[in-house]
């Protein structure tokens, strides 16, 4: 009788070679045969979903350290998050075929201050250690969730307190996701502001919840400027969360250790004309470390800065100048957004509202992706999938399915 692959190569090779799956093979790869689901799952074939889900702890870690990081999308205020493959989907071989993937389907809440009993319009905000983040933006409770699309699972975060303190209109500015290492808690962080009777900001404030507690924590001495969004594209390294500030011209970040905010300011070598146009920078994380991206108006290419030492202004150098030119010969407008270093060395950046770009450094090529259904300015954040469970990652009991 002829053996099989399977039969010759060792359970410690197919556990590496699963691990390196994406998600959604993965997944299916556990129905191909017995062997491939005893080495990954905890449970017997047959069982529900919800069994099939958990995986076994060594297969986890070793997921965890070759997991790649990926794009989650959203467009408008779908309730269907997509996924694309950074690593796999705009190699210049598959990318023609590429076809967006269905990911998570987002759990449909109904309002409670409000009389049209809308259902939510949910919208994507950031991801932190594998987790998504999710918030009924505008509405009268800002419901909001976080939530694992690898394993489905969700947890519903206690709706937001209001304060009229000085009967002043309360606004909320934006809220996002952050974990603290020090403490293994994940917490939210929400920006506040305070308007007169004429809509004009008074007051900026901050609070911050512990995901699974029941109370909002007011943070003191707010740095905040006045033009924060929920529109803006923050970035997170080691538990920090970091954001362009239109008014202040500066980097500001939240630590979830300490709670505390701080200020970064951009390269010394940027003067008045450079920070007047702020609006074409966008930060990111290259390497593990902080970038920022300029996109020169005067000349067609786009400025990419690493800082090597965080927090240090001396520490910024420019690692890169891309030439954003269009294969017509036309000159790149916009922001272009450093999103991660894949394993072929290409820098992959988002052009905002129009493609995904792969930067080249050893030959100093920009090749576009083609995705045309970018120009639907669709949310994109990245996330590393993580294999863990809701109750294990947030140690909470109460979350859905």
């Amino acid at each position: 009788m002829e053996e099989s692959l399977i039969d010759i190569v060792t359970p410690e090779f197919l556990m590496e070679a699963l691990t390196r799956l994406p998600v959604k093979p993965l997944f299916a790869s556990r129905c191909v045969c017995k062997t491939f689901f005893d080495l990954t799952s905890v449970g017997r074939r047959g069982e529900t979903f919800r069994n099939l889900t958990s995986f076994k702890p060594e297969f986890i870690a070793l997921h965890s350290a070759n997991a790649t990081q990926v794009l989650a999308l959203q467009f408008g205020d779908s309730n269907m998050l997509n996924c694309v493959d950074p690593e796999v989907d705009v190699d210049p071989q598959f990318v023609q075929n590429f076809r967006l993937k269905p990911m998570f389907r987002m759990p449909d809440f109904i309002s409670q201050r409000t009389y049209s009993r809308d259902v939510n319009k949910s919208v994507l905000v950031n991801s932190c250690n594998g987790l998504l983040y999710f918030v009924r933006r505008h509405a009268g409770d800002e419901r909001s969730f976080v939530c694992n699309p690898v394993t489905s699972e969700y947890l519903l975060i206690r709706d937001v307190e209001w304060d009229n303190r000085f009967r002043y209109e309360t606004k909320t500015k934006g809220m996002w996701l952050g974990y603290s290492s020090g403490s293994n808690q994940y917490k939210v962080l929400r920006i506040l502001s305070f308007t007169d009777v004429d809509g004009n900001p008074v007051e900026m404030s901050a609070q911050a919840l512990v995901v699974g507690s029941n109370s909002w924590k007011d943070i003191e001495n707010t740095p905040l400027g006045r033009d924060i969004s929920w529109d803006d594209s923050p970035t997170t390294i080691n538990g920090v969360l970091y954001w362009l500030d239109q008014s202040s011209k500066d980097i500001v970040f939240f630590d979830f250790e300490r709670e505390s905010f701080g200020e970064i300011a951009l390269p010394s070598e940027y003067g008045d004309d450079q920070l007047s146009k702020i609006e074409f920078m966008s930060i990111g994380v290259l390497g593990g470390c902080l970038s920022l991206s300029f996109n020169v108006h005067d000349a067609p290419h786009v400025d990419i800065w690493v800082m090597k030492n965080l927090g240090n202004q001396e520490s910024w150098s420019k690692k890169y100048i891309v030439d954003a030119v269009s294969p017509s010969g036309m000159p790149l407008y916009g922001q272009f957004r450093p999103l991660q270093v894949l394993r072929s060395e290409e820098i992959l950046m988002l052009w905002i509202d129009n493609d995904l770009v792969c930067y080249n450094p050893r030959n100093k090529s920009l090749r576009y992706a083609g995705f045309h259904w970018l120009h639907m300015n669709p949310r994109a954040v990245g996330f590393t999938p993580s294999l863990i469970s809701l109750k294990d990652t947030l140690s909470v009991n109460d979350f859905s399915s």
